[in-house]
């Protein structure tokens, strides 16, 4: 399998220009072809579809959901995009109404100022970086709900979880293709067993209910290293803590995060599996991502 590491040195200089055009060409398409989402109510069941953004991201965000209408048998009662800051709710409200996605949006502080007195490295750390953000906005939300989080940059292909599923598990993560954490908080505090998995974990999709609570003390450790000193992969690094209590994760033929497909041809074919429920398009496979999502809409 081909690592991030490889990845970076393989694309360099390499086909960028090429992939950056094809972004464009396809975002413009899909931009002048209005997206409507389906509604499908008998589909409906009681959980959070959650993300967060930045302006322009929202029309990834868009097809990402666009993507989960049409081939998940399972949909979320709500849908919930939090801001990053760049963009005010009413605009994000008033973007998605009209390719028919009723949604809430909220600034990212709504999530982050509610552990102010209950965990306030984590309120401290959303204030300073994107991925402390996230953190809260997960941990926010799934306090009193069942949350299925997204990036932006994961397309839908089937049903993320089993109705079982949804009911009783309290989290779920998905596996990348090698490990990405924040190595200076692992080197602060010995924390090299996350080196040891063998299914290193990716935080694009996290399926979660019980909030602040789920974290252990060695999580709780590591949100308070954050929040003075983040680093690279930050939240995913306290997810990863995690999944050493919870141990439940997709595999990665199921939400793949595989980026050996990034170097061929644009009409190559790209990788599917015939049990995969999403893909996580990481780095420069955005053009993977707008030319699989144009495919899927023509279906």
């Amino acid at each position: 399998m081909l690592t991030q590491e490889k990845y970076i040195r393989s694309v360099k200089g390499r086909k960028i220009k090429t992939q950056k055009l094809f972004v464009k060409i396809l975002r413009f398409i899909n931009s002048v072809i209005l997206i409507k989402i389906k509604k499908t109510p008998e589909k409906v069941q009681d959980y959070i579809y959650l993300t967060i953004c930045r302006r322009s991201d929202f029309d990834m965000v868009l097809a990402s959901i666009y993507s989960l209408f049409k081939n998940s048998s399972i949909l979320p009662n709500r849908i919930v995009i939090v801001s990053d800051g760049t963009w005010n709710p009413q605009e994000g409200v008033l973007y998605f109404k009209k390719h028919g996605a009723d949604v809430d949006c909220v600034n990212w502080d709504e999530c982050a100022f509610y552990y102010k007195e209950s965990c306030p490295s984590l309120t401290k750390w959303a204030q300073g970086h994107i991925w402390g953000k996230k953190m809260s906005a997960i941990l926010y939300f799934s306090e009193n709900s069942r949350v299925l989080f997204s990036d932006p940059d994961i397309l839908w292909y089937n049903t993320p979880l089993t109705n079982d599923e949804f009911c009783n598990t309290k989290l779920k993560l998905s596996i990348d293709n090698s490990h990405n954490y924040d190595d200076e908080f692992i080197k602060a505090y010995n924390y090299e067993k996350l080196y040891a998995t063998t299914e290193p974990i990716n935080c694009g999709v996290v399926y979660i209910r019980g909030g602040l609570a789920l974290l252990s003390e060695d999580a709780l450790r590591c949100i308070d290293y954050e929040a003075e000193h983040c680093g690279k992969f930050a939240e995913q690094t306290v997810f990863a803590i995690m999944d050493f209590y919870y141990n439940n994760r997709w595999s990665m033929e199921q939400i793949t995060s595989e980026i050996s497909d990034l170097l061929k041809s644009f009409f190559s074919k790209t990788i599917f599996y015939d049990n995969m429920i999403a893909r996580h398009y990481l780095w420069r496979l955005k053009w993977i991502y707008w030319k699989d999502f144009t495919k899927m809409r023509l279906k």
